[in-house]
């Protein structure tokens, strides 16, 4: 974008900001991290939600060889405390709404200063005034600790500071993101320039867009798939990225009003609240020109609802599913302008293979037969930060030498090369019968209850019933269909015994008006296998 200055790369609650200005940020943000003592490969550890400071920490913290690493805002005092002595960071930026913990964390770290920043830097006028008065009087006792920088005499430290002339090497960390890996084990994963840019540049020249276009970024900065899809791909496509420091799902008709978007990528359970939104239903979606949408927990029902949707609202656009890891930046493959199939989650990007693998076997399986998702690619990850082991099990040698990424995800691949995602390896429930077990997948019993038009989203998980393991039925119907609970029921169950063996059947079925998530959007079917098995 060096040639564009003048183009849009940010707006945040209608104020914008070019890309020369943006650079003009990142350069002072970076002169004043290298004047309080960052030195190259150092982990820098922030916690905040979108906004303009985590983009320019990201850049930044970049320019001079740091490592940043943006922490779940919903930690606890005890994680992130684990969190800074886990990457021995010194430094430690964080916005206000969380400085209480996160200065209370640091004390018993290695952390020196703790810089904190507000929500409404960088709001127009007027919305400012508005946030400070609905935000009211916080916590503000940390103002008092040795170690508290305020961002702007944070900033002021970059004055008398020379150009930034750091020579990076881009094999090196440039990024710490944290996950539940394969085997849900809370895993610190190390990602290079090499990595995040190969992801951006294979979107660059596989995508037709122009400059300019405008971008609605809903997704939170601590994970992979916020940092990189949301900002650095938009941004190295020339596209204003509206920055949204908290998506809420009622508000669609309020983003797509006021920000114009032309594209839009998130999680289905984003996702599917547009087409609940009666404001919406209102609204000419012409300028929506993509719908990008991470593969998990997108129904072919509901996909097809989506298309539908749009189609009536005069949009052209159609759901555009991915799927990728933390481990791959968050992508690997993708559905290209019209090249989708309904039910798939796309097909490999330009630089990446896929293997369906047999494990008992150790053979490459042939189309439609279902098997672990393997990926060749240059966005994996450098590995688990301290975790060799780990590493070591998510890449495996196979018999003829070459290395692959096992995902521990199920799928199959059609021949027209389109990838299905059918489950989790590690994700299977075992029910039990007079003594019998039964292994099974819950996207398999989930995808039949997702059959009938009026579920919006489900979610399966194991219980336990007069000492056997049974499954559970997490139901949201849409919103029109919620005055008839006992009959849709009725119907799920008959659809589940004229579909399914009576071991993958739901024994119970709750209906809720949402499903919990994870802070990166996806169901937490951990927090409701808590919930369904919580004693009275």
């Amino acid at each position: 974008n060096k040639d564009y200055p003048n183009d849009y790369a940010l707006n945040y609650f209608g104020k914008k900001i070019t890309f020369g200005r943006l650079f003009e940020l990142i350069d002072e943000a970076a002169r004043a991290f290298c004047a309080i003592g960052v030195q190259p490969e150092d982990i820098v550890s922030v916690v905040t939600v979108s906004n303009i400071q985590s983009v320019i920490c990201f850049y930044a913290l970049n320019k001079i060889g740091a490592v940043s690493n943006y922490l779940n805002v919903l930690a606890e005092k005890d994680e992130l405390e684990n969190y800074f002595n886990e990457a021995s960071s010194k430094i430690v930026v964080t916005l206000d709404l969380f400085a209480d913990k996160v200065v209370n964390a640091s004390e018993k770290t290695g952390v020196e200063k703790v810089i904190v920043f507000s929500l409404d830097y960088g709001m127009p006028y007027m919305t400012k005034i508005g946030y400070r008065i609905k935000k009211g009087k916080v916590q503000t006792s940390w103002k008092n600790n040795r170690k508290v920088l305020l961002w702007h005499d944070f900033l002021k430290k970059s004055e008398g500071q020379g150009e930034i002339n750091y020579k990076k090497n881009p094999h090196k960390m440039c990024f710490l993101a944290h996950t539940g890996g394969t085997t849900g084990e809370p895993k610190a994963v190390m990602i290079n320039d090499c990595a995040m840019n190969a992801a951006a540049a294979q979107y660059v020249n596989c995508y037709s867009v122009n400059r300019c276009e405008i971008f609605l970024n809903l997704m939170i900065p601590f994970v992979v798939y916020g940092i990189l899809a949301n900002v650095h791909i938009p941004l190295c496509l020339g596209l204003e990225d509206v920055v949204i420091p908290k998506y809420d799902n009622t508000k669609w008709g309020e983003y797509i009003k006021k920000y114009s978007p032309n594209h839009i990528l998130a999680v289905p359970s984003y996702i599917v609240h547009i087409i609940e939104d009666k404001e919406v239903c209102k609204l000419d979606l012409s300028k929506i020109i993509s719908i990008g949408v991470g593969g998990d927990g997108l129904t072919k029902e509901i996909e097809t609802e989506i298309n539908s949707f749009f189609e009536k609202n005069n949009s052209l656009a159609k759901a555009m599913p991915g799927y990728g890891l933390t481990e791959t930046c968050a992508t690997a493959t993708g559905c290209f302008s019209k090249k989708t199939k309904t039910g798939s989650i796309g097909i490999p990007l330009p630089k990446h293979n896929i293997m369906i693998y047999n494990n008992d076997k150790k053979i490459e399986l042939t189309y439609g037969e279902i098997g672990e998702i393997c990926l060749q690619g240059p966005t994996r990850m450098i590995g688990y930060l301290n975790n060799e082991r780990a590493t070591k099990e998510l890449f495996r040698i196979h018999e003829d030498d070459s290395e692959w990424l096992h995902t521990g995800d199920l799928g199959y691949i059609d021949e027209d090369g389109f990838l299905f995602l059918v489950g989790r390896i590690k994700r299977i429930i075992l029910t039990t019968k007079n003594g019998v077990a039964y292994k099974v997948y819950p996207s398999i019993p989930e995808n039949i209850l997702g059959k009938h038009d009026a579920i919006l989203q489900s979610c399966i998980v194991g219980t336990t019933d007069n000492g056997n393991q049974v499954l559970k039925a997490y139901i949201v119907l849409e919103e029109t269909k919620r005055n008839n609970v006992a009959k849709i029921e009725q119907e799920l169950i008959q659809l589940c015994v004229q579909k399914l063996p009576e071991y993958s059947r739901p024994a119970f079925y709750e209906f809720c008006d949402s499903l919990p998530l994870t802070p990166a959007g996806k169901v937490d079917y951990r927090k409701l296998e808590e919930i369904a098995n919580e004693k009275e």
